[in-house]
Protein backbone atom coordinates (compact mmCIF):
# COMPACT_ATOMS: atom_id res chain seq x y z
CA UNK A 1 0.00 0.00 0.00
CA UNK A 2 0.87 3.14 -0.80
CA UNK A 3 2.15 5.96 2.19
CA UNK A 4 -0.42 7.96 3.26
CA UNK A 5 0.47 11.46 4.65
CA UNK A 6 -1.72 13.02 6.91
CA UNK A 7 -5.31 11.62 7.30
CA UNK A 8 -8.04 14.14 6.94
CA UNK A 9 -11.12 14.05 8.54
CA UNK A 10 -13.31 14.40 4.74
CA UNK A 11 -14.84 11.39 3.26
CA UNK A 12 -12.22 11.28 0.68
CA UNK A 13 -9.12 10.30 0.13
CA UNK A 14 -5.92 11.99 1.87
CA UNK A 15 -3.98 15.27 0.71
CA UNK A 16 -1.02 16.39 1.53
CA UNK A 17 0.01 18.39 4.33
CA UNK A 18 -1.00 21.65 4.90
CA UNK A 19 1.09 24.63 5.66
CA UNK A 20 1.57 25.61 9.12
CA UNK A 21 0.27 28.85 9.53
CA UNK A 22 -3.07 28.66 7.02
CA UNK A 23 -5.56 30.10 9.32
CA UNK A 24 -3.34 32.51 11.19
CA UNK A 25 -4.31 35.09 13.88
CA UNK A 26 -5.53 38.55 13.30
CA UNK A 27 -3.96 41.45 13.44
CA UNK A 28 -6.59 43.43 14.92
CA UNK A 29 -4.98 45.15 17.95
CA UNK A 30 -1.67 46.67 16.38
CA UNK A 31 -2.58 49.88 17.32
CA UNK A 32 -3.24 49.36 21.15
CA UNK A 33 -0.04 47.47 20.84
CA UNK A 34 2.30 49.81 19.24
CA UNK A 35 0.89 51.69 21.91
CA UNK A 36 2.36 49.89 24.88
CA UNK A 37 -0.97 48.72 26.47
CA UNK A 38 -2.19 45.03 26.80
CA UNK A 39 -5.08 44.38 24.91
CA UNK A 40 -7.26 42.17 26.88
CA UNK A 41 -10.19 40.53 25.36
CA UNK A 42 -12.83 39.27 28.30
CA UNK A 43 -14.40 36.43 28.09
CA UNK A 44 -16.26 33.75 30.76
CA UNK A 45 -16.45 30.20 31.66
CA UNK A 46 -18.88 28.52 33.68
CA UNK A 47 -18.11 27.39 37.31
CA UNK A 48 -17.94 23.74 35.85
CA UNK A 49 -13.90 23.73 34.82
CA UNK A 50 -12.18 22.02 37.56
CA UNK A 51 -8.97 21.25 35.76
CA UNK A 52 -6.95 22.35 33.09
CA UNK A 53 -4.76 19.34 32.95
CA UNK A 54 -5.09 18.28 28.72
CA UNK A 55 -5.56 14.36 29.57
CA UNK A 56 -8.53 15.28 32.31
CA UNK A 57 -10.54 17.94 30.08
CA UNK A 58 -13.52 16.84 27.74
CA UNK A 59 -15.69 19.78 28.44
CA UNK A 60 -15.98 22.82 26.13
CA UNK A 61 -14.60 25.52 28.50
CA UNK A 62 -12.10 23.96 29.99
CA UNK A 63 -11.16 23.10 26.13
CA UNK A 64 -11.67 27.05 24.98
CA UNK A 65 -8.43 27.49 27.48
CA UNK A 66 -6.49 24.76 26.64
CA UNK A 67 -6.53 25.27 23.23
CA UNK A 68 -4.69 28.47 23.59
CA UNK A 69 -2.12 27.17 26.30
CA UNK A 70 -1.07 24.24 24.65
CA UNK A 71 -0.64 23.24 20.72
CA UNK A 72 -1.61 19.37 19.29
CA UNK A 73 0.26 17.45 16.99
CA UNK A 74 -2.78 18.70 14.08
CA UNK A 75 -4.92 21.39 14.62
CA UNK A 76 -9.14 21.56 12.72
CA UNK A 77 -9.70 23.85 9.89
CA UNK A 78 -12.93 25.91 11.63
CA UNK A 79 -14.59 25.92 8.16
CA UNK A 80 -14.24 22.30 6.84
CA UNK A 81 -12.89 20.29 10.25
CA UNK A 82 -10.08 19.44 8.67
CA UNK A 83 -7.22 18.51 10.52
CA UNK A 84 -3.89 19.49 9.21
CA UNK A 85 -0.45 19.37 10.65
CA UNK A 86 0.70 21.73 13.09
CA UNK A 87 3.11 20.62 15.97
CA UNK A 88 3.41 17.30 14.04
CA UNK A 89 5.91 17.78 11.14
CA UNK A 90 4.13 14.84 9.36
CA UNK A 91 2.14 11.55 9.98
CA UNK A 92 2.51 8.65 7.83
CA UNK A 93 1.26 4.74 7.55
CA UNK A 94 0.91 2.40 5.14
CA UNK A 95 -1.11 -0.13 7.16
CA UNK A 96 -3.03 2.32 9.54
CA UNK A 97 -1.78 0.36 12.17
CA UNK A 98 1.62 1.44 13.03
CA UNK A 99 1.99 5.24 12.52
CA UNK A 100 4.87 7.49 12.28
CA UNK A 101 4.56 10.52 13.70
CA UNK A 102 7.16 13.33 12.66
CA UNK A 103 7.35 16.59 15.41
CA UNK A 104 8.68 19.55 14.17
CA UNK A 105 12.38 20.89 15.54
CA UNK A 106 12.93 23.34 18.27
CA UNK A 107 9.66 23.52 19.73
CA UNK A 108 9.08 23.89 23.60
CA UNK A 109 7.49 24.17 26.84
CA UNK A 110 6.97 27.44 28.23
CA UNK A 111 9.18 25.94 31.03
CA UNK A 112 12.03 25.69 28.44
CA UNK A 113 11.50 21.72 28.61
CA UNK A 114 11.59 20.32 24.53
CA UNK A 115 8.42 19.50 23.05
CA UNK A 116 9.88 16.64 21.72
CA UNK A 117 8.61 12.88 21.17
CA UNK A 118 9.64 12.41 25.35
CA UNK A 119 6.54 14.77 25.54
CA UNK A 120 3.77 13.12 23.81
CA UNK A 121 5.00 9.17 25.23
CA UNK A 122 4.69 10.47 28.67
CA UNK A 123 1.43 12.72 28.26
CA UNK A 124 -0.13 9.47 26.90
CA UNK A 125 1.10 7.21 28.90
CA UNK A 126 -0.03 9.07 32.07
CA UNK A 127 -3.37 9.73 30.60
CA UNK A 128 -3.11 6.13 30.18
CA UNK A 129 -2.58 4.84 33.40
CA UNK A 130 -5.53 3.01 34.94
CA UNK A 131 -5.04 4.38 38.44
CA UNK A 132 -4.32 8.47 37.52
CA UNK A 133 -7.99 8.37 36.59
CA UNK A 134 -8.09 10.65 33.83
CA UNK A 135 -10.74 11.86 32.12
CA UNK A 136 -9.73 11.13 28.33
CA UNK A 137 -8.13 7.56 29.52
CA UNK A 138 -10.37 5.76 26.58
CA UNK A 139 -8.68 7.84 23.68
CA UNK A 140 -5.75 5.38 24.06
CA UNK A 141 -7.59 2.23 24.02
CA UNK A 142 -6.70 1.97 20.69
CA UNK A 143 -3.00 1.85 21.34
CA UNK A 144 -1.18 -1.62 22.09
CA UNK A 145 -0.51 -2.13 25.94
CA UNK A 146 -3.54 -0.28 27.21
CA UNK A 147 -5.53 -3.09 28.61
CA UNK A 148 -2.53 -4.06 31.00
CA UNK A 149 -2.23 -0.25 31.92
CA UNK A 150 -5.65 -0.85 33.92
CA UNK A 151 -5.66 -2.67 36.27
CA UNK A 152 -8.96 -2.04 38.98
CA UNK A 153 -9.78 0.67 41.00
CA UNK A 154 -11.85 2.77 42.81
CA UNK A 155 -12.84 6.42 42.25
CA UNK A 156 -14.63 8.24 45.37
CA UNK A 157 -16.30 11.71 44.83
CA UNK A 158 -13.74 13.36 46.09
CA UNK A 159 -11.36 12.09 43.61
CA UNK A 160 -9.30 9.70 45.71
CA UNK A 161 -8.13 6.68 44.19
CA UNK A 162 -8.32 2.98 45.74
CA UNK A 163 -6.43 0.50 43.55
CA UNK A 164 -7.63 -3.08 44.17
CA UNK A 165 -5.51 -4.39 41.28
CA UNK A 166 -2.31 -3.00 40.28
CA UNK A 167 -2.14 -2.68 36.63
CA UNK A 168 0.33 -4.80 34.95
CA UNK A 169 2.47 -1.98 32.73
CA UNK A 170 3.07 1.25 33.54
CA UNK A 171 3.52 2.35 29.81
CA UNK A 172 1.78 1.73 26.92
CA UNK A 173 3.88 -1.14 25.02
CA UNK A 174 2.47 0.50 21.21
CA UNK A 175 4.18 3.50 21.77
CA UNK A 176 8.26 3.35 20.60
CA UNK A 177 10.64 7.12 20.71
CA UNK A 178 12.43 6.30 17.65
CA UNK A 179 15.01 9.47 18.02
CA UNK A 180 13.74 12.63 19.75
CA UNK A 181 11.22 13.77 17.23
CA UNK A 182 10.20 10.84 15.69
CA UNK A 183 7.51 9.11 17.52
CA UNK A 184 5.95 5.25 16.64
CA UNK A 185 2.79 4.12 16.82
CA UNK A 186 1.33 0.87 17.09
CA UNK A 187 -2.54 0.61 17.41
CA UNK A 188 -4.37 -3.00 18.21
CA UNK A 189 -5.83 -3.04 15.11
CA UNK A 190 -5.81 -1.06 11.89
CA UNK A 191 -7.89 2.24 12.28
CA UNK A 192 -8.14 4.80 9.61
CA UNK A 193 -9.23 7.61 11.23
CA UNK A 194 -6.72 7.73 13.99
CA UNK A 195 -5.11 10.70 12.55
CA UNK A 196 -8.02 12.84 12.86
CA UNK A 197 -8.08 12.30 16.53
CA UNK A 198 -4.42 14.03 17.42
CA UNK A 199 -5.87 17.49 17.57
CA UNK A 200 -7.97 16.43 20.62
CA UNK A 201 -7.01 17.80 23.57
CA UNK A 202 -6.11 14.75 25.23
CA UNK A 203 -3.85 13.80 22.97
CA UNK A 204 -1.87 16.81 23.97
CA UNK A 205 1.94 17.26 25.34
CA UNK A 206 2.74 17.81 28.85
CA UNK A 207 6.11 18.29 29.90
CA UNK A 208 8.24 16.49 32.77
CA UNK A 209 7.77 18.93 35.59
CA UNK A 210 4.02 18.71 35.19
CA UNK A 211 4.25 14.70 35.74
CA UNK A 212 5.98 15.78 38.44
CA UNK A 213 3.85 17.81 40.60
CA UNK A 214 0.39 17.21 38.64
CA UNK A 215 -1.66 18.63 41.06
CA UNK A 216 0.55 22.12 40.03
CA UNK A 217 -0.39 21.64 36.90
CA UNK A 218 -3.73 21.25 36.56
CA UNK A 219 -4.46 24.12 38.07
CA UNK A 220 -0.78 25.75 36.72
CA UNK A 221 -0.22 24.25 33.04
CA UNK A 222 2.57 24.11 31.34
CA UNK A 223 1.77 24.81 28.06
CA UNK A 224 3.18 24.98 24.54
CA UNK A 225 1.21 27.28 22.70
CA UNK A 226 0.58 31.14 22.25
CA UNK A 227 -0.86 31.48 25.78
CA UNK A 228 0.40 30.77 29.63
CA UNK A 229 -1.38 30.84 32.47
CA UNK A 230 -0.90 33.74 35.12
CA UNK A 231 -3.47 32.80 37.35
CA UNK A 232 -6.46 31.24 38.36
CA UNK A 233 -8.33 31.84 41.17
CA UNK A 234 -11.39 28.43 40.78
CA UNK A 235 -14.96 29.49 40.51
CA UNK A 236 -14.11 33.51 39.96
CA UNK A 237 -11.78 34.48 37.53
CA UNK A 238 -8.74 33.30 34.72
CA UNK A 239 -6.05 35.11 32.90
CA UNK A 240 -3.67 34.16 30.64
CA UNK A 241 -1.08 36.17 28.72
CA UNK A 242 0.70 35.71 25.28
CA UNK A 243 3.64 33.94 26.04
CA UNK A 244 6.74 35.79 24.66
CA UNK A 245 8.84 33.06 23.52
CA UNK A 246 6.23 31.65 20.72
CA UNK A 247 7.10 30.51 17.59
CA UNK A 248 4.71 29.16 15.62
CA UNK A 249 2.43 31.00 13.47
CA UNK A 250 -0.97 30.89 14.91
CA UNK A 251 -1.26 33.03 17.63
CA UNK A 252 -4.07 35.66 18.67
CA UNK A 253 -3.05 39.29 18.14
CA UNK A 254 -4.22 40.61 21.44
CA UNK A 255 -2.16 40.01 24.72
CA UNK A 256 -3.88 39.15 27.46
CA UNK A 257 -7.64 36.53 28.09
CA UNK A 258 -9.74 37.23 31.43
CA UNK A 259 -12.05 34.70 31.94
CA UNK A 260 -14.59 35.27 34.06
CA UNK A 261 -16.49 32.37 35.94
CA UNK A 262 -20.77 32.54 35.87
CA UNK A 263 -23.33 29.89 36.82
CA UNK A 264 -25.75 29.38 33.44
CA UNK A 265 -26.42 32.32 31.97
CA UNK A 266 -25.53 35.20 34.55
CA UNK A 267 -23.44 36.74 32.86
CA UNK A 268 -25.35 38.50 30.16
CA UNK A 269 -26.33 41.72 32.30
CA UNK A 270 -22.49 42.33 32.25
CA UNK A 271 -22.20 41.81 28.44
CA UNK A 272 -24.78 44.61 28.20
CA UNK A 273 -22.70 47.15 30.40
CA UNK A 274 -19.52 46.26 28.35
CA UNK A 275 -17.88 44.37 31.29
CA UNK A 276 -17.71 40.86 29.14
CA UNK A 277 -16.84 41.33 25.09
CA UNK A 278 -19.13 37.48 24.16
CA UNK A 279 -22.49 36.48 25.43
CA UNK A 280 -25.74 34.67 24.49
CA UNK A 281 -28.70 35.96 26.02
CA UNK A 282 -30.68 33.49 28.29
CA UNK A 283 -34.40 32.80 27.32
CA UNK A 284 -36.16 35.60 28.91
CA UNK A 285 -33.81 38.65 27.21
CA UNK A 286 -33.37 36.46 23.74
CA UNK A 287 -36.56 38.46 22.10
CA UNK A 288 -35.17 42.08 22.95
CA UNK A 289 -31.82 40.70 21.62
CA UNK A 290 -33.25 39.89 18.38
CA UNK A 291 -35.04 43.02 18.56
CA UNK A 292 -32.09 45.00 18.91
CA UNK A 293 -30.47 45.95 15.38
CA UNK A 294 -27.12 47.25 17.45
CA UNK A 295 -26.68 44.15 19.17
CA UNK A 296 -27.96 42.04 15.31
CA UNK A 297 -24.79 43.60 13.92
CA UNK A 298 -22.88 42.18 16.03
CA UNK A 299 -24.12 38.39 15.91
CA UNK A 300 -22.61 35.41 14.60
CA UNK A 301 -24.22 32.01 14.49
CA UNK A 302 -22.97 28.55 12.81
CA UNK A 303 -24.56 25.16 12.90
CA UNK A 304 -23.34 23.16 16.29
CA UNK A 305 -22.27 20.05 16.68
CA UNK A 306 -23.26 18.97 19.76
CA UNK A 307 -26.76 16.23 19.96
CA UNK A 308 -28.67 16.34 23.37
CA UNK A 309 -30.55 13.16 23.68
CA UNK A 310 -32.44 11.12 26.08
CA UNK A 311 -30.94 8.04 27.68
CA UNK A 312 -33.16 5.29 28.72
CA UNK A 313 -32.01 3.03 31.53
CA UNK A 314 -32.10 -0.39 29.89
CA UNK A 315 -30.49 -1.65 32.64
CA UNK A 316 -33.18 -1.44 34.99
CA UNK A 317 -35.74 -3.90 32.35
CA UNK A 318 -39.44 -3.29 31.81
CA UNK A 319 -40.64 -1.09 30.77
CA UNK A 320 -37.22 0.65 29.35
CA UNK A 321 -36.37 -2.75 27.53
CA UNK A 322 -39.22 -2.50 25.49
CA UNK A 323 -38.38 -0.76 22.15
CA UNK A 324 -42.53 0.31 22.15
CA UNK A 325 -41.92 2.21 25.11
CA UNK A 326 -39.19 3.73 24.58
CA UNK A 327 -40.39 5.16 20.65
CA UNK A 328 -43.87 6.05 22.99
CA UNK A 329 -41.83 8.57 24.91
CA UNK A 330 -40.15 10.04 21.91
CA UNK A 331 -42.93 10.39 19.18
CA UNK A 332 -44.57 12.09 22.55
CA UNK A 333 -41.97 14.48 22.68
CA UNK A 334 -43.46 18.32 20.73
CA UNK A 335 -40.03 19.16 19.67
CA UNK A 336 -40.11 21.54 17.42
CA UNK A 337 -42.68 23.49 18.79
CA UNK A 338 -40.92 23.14 22.38
CA UNK A 339 -37.52 24.65 20.66
CA UNK A 340 -39.59 27.65 19.02
CA UNK A 341 -41.18 28.74 21.82
CA UNK A 342 -38.27 28.83 24.37
CA UNK A 343 -34.98 29.34 22.42
CA UNK A 344 -35.79 29.87 19.03
CA UNK A 345 -32.72 29.65 16.67
CA UNK A 346 -30.66 28.35 19.25
CA UNK A 347 -31.59 24.42 18.92
CA UNK A 348 -33.16 22.50 16.16
CA UNK A 349 -34.82 19.40 16.69
CA UNK A 350 -33.19 16.14 15.95
CA UNK A 351 -34.00 13.28 14.19
CA UNK A 352 -30.77 11.32 14.15
CA UNK A 353 -27.41 10.33 16.19
CA UNK A 354 -24.27 11.69 13.94
CA UNK A 355 -24.93 15.70 13.78
CA UNK A 356 -25.69 16.06 9.83
CA UNK A 357 -22.70 17.91 8.09
CA UNK A 358 -20.75 18.07 11.74
CA UNK A 359 -18.74 15.65 10.27
CA UNK A 360 -18.52 13.31 7.84
CA UNK A 361 -20.56 10.44 8.21
CA UNK A 362 -23.80 12.71 9.23
CA UNK A 363 -27.13 12.50 7.84
CA UNK A 364 -30.34 13.64 8.73
CA UNK A 365 -33.62 11.85 9.02
CA UNK A 366 -32.02 8.65 10.27
CA UNK A 367 -34.23 8.64 13.18
CA UNK A 368 -37.95 7.54 12.52
CA UNK A 369 -39.70 7.89 15.57
CA UNK A 370 -38.00 11.28 16.38
CA UNK A 371 -40.87 13.61 15.25
CA UNK A 372 -43.88 13.98 17.34
CA UNK A 373 -47.03 12.11 16.35
CA UNK A 374 -49.62 12.18 19.41
CA UNK A 375 -51.52 9.32 18.18
CA UNK A 376 -48.23 7.10 17.15
CA UNK A 377 -47.22 7.19 20.49
CA UNK A 378 -50.53 6.45 22.22
CA UNK A 379 -50.43 3.17 19.75
CA UNK A 380 -46.92 2.50 21.09
CA UNK A 381 -47.95 2.85 24.88
CA UNK A 382 -50.72 0.64 24.33
CA UNK A 383 -48.19 -1.89 22.89
CA UNK A 384 -45.71 -1.81 25.51
CA UNK A 385 -48.77 -2.64 28.22
CA UNK A 386 -48.99 0.97 29.29
CA UNK A 387 -47.67 2.88 32.49
CA UNK A 388 -48.12 1.86 35.57
CA UNK A 389 -50.93 3.14 37.50
CA UNK A 390 -49.88 5.46 40.01
CA UNK A 391 -46.01 5.98 39.10
CA UNK A 392 -43.86 8.59 38.36
CA UNK A 393 -41.86 9.02 35.54
CA UNK A 394 -38.83 10.82 36.88
CA UNK A 395 -36.56 13.01 33.97
CA UNK A 396 -32.60 13.71 35.41
CA UNK A 397 -30.18 16.21 34.10
CA UNK A 398 -27.40 18.44 35.93
CA UNK A 399 -27.81 22.02 37.22
CA UNK A 400 -28.27 24.14 34.03
CA UNK A 401 -31.61 26.71 33.84
CA UNK A 402 -32.05 26.71 30.61
CA UNK A 403 -32.00 22.84 30.21
CA UNK A 404 -34.33 22.34 32.93
CA UNK A 405 -36.78 24.91 31.12
CA UNK A 406 -35.96 22.80 27.99
CA UNK A 407 -37.05 19.51 30.06
CA UNK A 408 -39.93 20.71 32.23
CA UNK A 409 -41.12 21.03 28.44
CA UNK A 410 -40.60 18.04 27.32
CA UNK A 411 -42.17 16.53 30.83
CA UNK A 412 -45.47 18.36 29.83
CA UNK A 413 -45.30 17.03 26.06
CA UNK A 414 -45.40 13.18 27.63
CA UNK A 415 -47.41 14.00 30.03
CA UNK A 416 -50.08 15.97 27.76
CA UNK A 417 -49.72 12.97 25.26
CA UNK A 418 -49.45 10.19 27.41
CA UNK A 419 -51.17 10.71 30.58
CA UNK A 420 -47.74 9.73 32.31
CA UNK A 421 -47.47 12.14 35.52
CA UNK A 422 -43.49 13.34 35.54
CA UNK A 423 -41.25 14.91 37.73
CA UNK A 424 -37.58 16.86 37.28
CA UNK A 425 -34.51 15.60 38.79
CA UNK A 426 -31.64 18.52 38.43
CA UNK A 427 -29.19 17.24 40.12
CA UNK A 428 -25.23 18.03 40.86
CA UNK A 429 -24.51 14.25 41.11
CA UNK A 430 -25.64 14.06 37.33
CA UNK A 431 -22.38 12.49 36.12
CA UNK A 432 -21.72 9.93 39.10
CA UNK A 433 -25.60 9.16 38.98
CA UNK A 434 -24.96 8.07 35.35
CA UNK A 435 -21.84 6.34 35.73
CA UNK A 436 -22.87 4.71 38.76
CA UNK A 437 -26.49 3.78 36.95
CA UNK A 438 -28.43 5.04 39.63
CA UNK A 439 -31.50 6.73 37.49
CA UNK A 440 -34.83 4.94 37.72
CA UNK A 441 -35.75 6.55 34.24
CA UNK A 442 -35.05 8.59 31.52
CA UNK A 443 -31.91 11.25 31.61
CA UNK A 444 -30.07 14.03 29.61
CA UNK A 445 -27.43 13.21 27.75
CA UNK A 446 -25.16 15.70 25.60
CA UNK A 447 -22.40 14.67 23.24
CA UNK A 448 -19.80 17.17 20.80
CA UNK A 449 -17.42 15.45 18.83
CA UNK A 450 -14.12 15.65 19.51
CA UNK A 451 -12.61 14.66 16.73
CA UNK A 452 -14.33 15.15 13.05
CA UNK A 453 -15.16 11.27 11.99
CA UNK A 454 -19.18 9.80 12.62
CA UNK A 455 -17.67 7.10 14.50
CA UNK A 456 -16.92 9.48 17.63
CA UNK A 457 -20.49 10.28 18.03
CA UNK A 458 -21.20 6.62 18.04
CA UNK A 459 -18.10 4.30 19.39
CA UNK A 460 -17.68 6.00 22.76
CA UNK A 461 -20.99 6.25 23.28
CA UNK A 462 -22.30 2.91 22.73
CA UNK A 463 -20.17 0.46 22.33
CA UNK A 464 -18.81 -2.05 25.02
CA UNK A 465 -17.65 -5.20 23.84
CA UNK A 466 -19.88 -6.96 27.19
CA UNK A 467 -22.88 -8.32 26.02
CA UNK A 468 -24.23 -9.15 29.70
CA UNK A 469 -23.82 -5.69 31.17
CA UNK A 470 -23.66 -3.82 28.12
CA UNK A 471 -22.53 -0.02 27.70
CA UNK A 472 -22.13 2.01 30.86
CA UNK A 473 -24.44 4.60 30.51
CA UNK A 474 -27.25 2.88 29.31
CA UNK A 475 -26.64 -0.99 29.07
CA UNK A 476 -27.13 -0.87 25.27
CA UNK A 477 -25.10 -3.92 23.10
CA UNK A 478 -25.18 -5.36 20.19
CA UNK A 479 -23.69 -7.12 18.31
CA UNK A 480 -24.15 -5.80 14.93
CA UNK A 481 -23.56 -2.53 16.09
CA UNK A 482 -20.11 -3.42 17.62
CA UNK A 483 -19.58 -5.53 13.68
CA UNK A 484 -20.30 -2.32 12.35
CA UNK A 485 -17.74 -0.19 14.24
CA UNK A 486 -15.25 -3.19 13.59
CA UNK A 487 -15.74 -2.98 10.35
CA UNK A 488 -15.25 1.04 10.16
CA UNK A 489 -12.34 0.45 12.11
CA UNK A 490 -10.12 -1.64 10.01
CA UNK A 491 -11.04 -0.11 6.81
CA UNK A 492 -8.54 0.91 4.49
CA UNK A 493 -9.58 4.66 3.81
CA UNK A 494 -11.75 7.06 5.35
CA UNK A 495 -14.34 6.45 2.81
CA UNK A 496 -15.11 2.76 3.45
CA UNK A 497 -14.72 3.36 7.32
CA UNK A 498 -17.51 6.16 6.88
CA UNK A 499 -19.55 3.90 5.34
CA UNK A 500 -19.20 1.45 7.82
CA UNK A 501 -19.86 3.31 10.10
CA UNK A 502 -23.12 4.64 8.82
CA UNK A 503 -24.27 1.38 9.04
CA UNK A 504 -23.64 0.93 12.57
CA UNK A 505 -25.73 4.13 13.24
CA UNK A 506 -28.44 2.48 10.97
CA UNK A 507 -28.37 -0.65 13.23
CA UNK A 508 -28.44 2.01 15.83
CA UNK A 509 -31.90 3.50 14.89
CA UNK A 510 -33.39 0.20 14.44
CA UNK A 511 -32.49 -0.65 18.55
CA UNK A 512 -33.69 3.04 19.54
CA UNK A 513 -31.43 2.32 23.06
CA UNK A 514 -31.79 6.05 22.69
CA UNK A 515 -33.76 8.99 21.58
CA UNK A 516 -32.11 12.12 19.53
CA UNK A 517 -33.98 15.66 20.90
CA UNK A 518 -31.94 18.77 19.56
CA UNK A 519 -29.32 19.74 17.93
CA UNK A 520 -26.89 22.79 19.17
CA UNK A 521 -26.69 25.98 16.89
CA UNK A 522 -23.21 28.08 18.26
CA UNK A 523 -24.01 31.56 18.18
CA UNK A 524 -22.75 34.44 20.28
CA UNK A 525 -23.66 38.03 20.35
CA UNK A 526 -19.70 40.13 20.49
CA UNK A 527 -18.66 43.57 21.73
CA UNK A 528 -17.83 46.69 19.37
CA UNK A 529 -14.33 45.94 20.27
CA UNK A 530 -14.10 42.27 18.55
CA UNK A 531 -14.21 41.46 15.17
CA UNK A 532 -13.43 38.22 12.79
CA UNK A 533 -15.47 36.51 15.23
CA UNK A 534 -15.50 32.78 14.30
CA UNK A 535 -17.08 29.78 16.33
CA UNK A 536 -15.37 26.71 17.00
CA UNK A 537 -17.09 23.87 14.84
CA UNK A 538 -17.21 21.52 17.27
CA UNK A 539 -17.59 22.97 21.15
CA UNK A 540 -19.18 26.14 19.35
CA UNK A 541 -17.44 28.71 21.58
CA UNK A 542 -14.98 31.67 19.77
CA UNK A 543 -11.62 30.72 18.23
CA UNK A 544 -9.50 33.46 19.92
CA UNK A 545 -6.19 32.29 17.56
CA UNK A 546 -8.60 33.94 15.02
CA UNK A 547 -10.04 36.89 17.13
CA UNK A 548 -9.38 40.56 16.48
CA UNK A 549 -9.48 43.12 19.21
CA UNK A 550 -9.34 46.79 19.20
CA UNK A 551 -8.06 48.54 22.06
Amino acid sequence: MTTRRMAVATATTVAMAVTVGTVAGGVGASDAQSSGEPVTVHLTLSQNVDTLLPMDTNFDDNIAVLDVVYDGLVRYDPETTEPYPYVAESIETTDNQVWTITIRPDLTFQNGEPVDASAFARAWNYAAYGPNAMGNNYFFERIEGYDAMQGEYEEDDDGNVTVTVEPEATELSGLNIADDLTLEVTLTAPFAGFSTMLGYTGFFPIAQACVDDIEACAVQPIGNGPFQVDEWEQGVSLTASKWADYTLDEAPAFDVVEWTEYAGTDDWPDFLSGAIDASAPPPSELAAAEADPDLQSRYVERPGAALTYLGFPLYLGAPWDDIEFRKAISMAIDRDNILTALLPGQYLPADSWVVPGAVPGGEAGTCEWCTYDPEAAVAALEAAGGWPEGETLVLSLGQDSTQEQIFKAIGDSIQATLGIPYELNATPDFSANRRERAFVGPFRNNWFPDYPLNENYLAPVYASGNAEEGNTNFGYYNADFEAAIAEGDGAATLDEAVAAYQEAEAILAADFPTAPLYYSVSSVYYSERLSNVVLDPFSGRVKLRLLEVAA
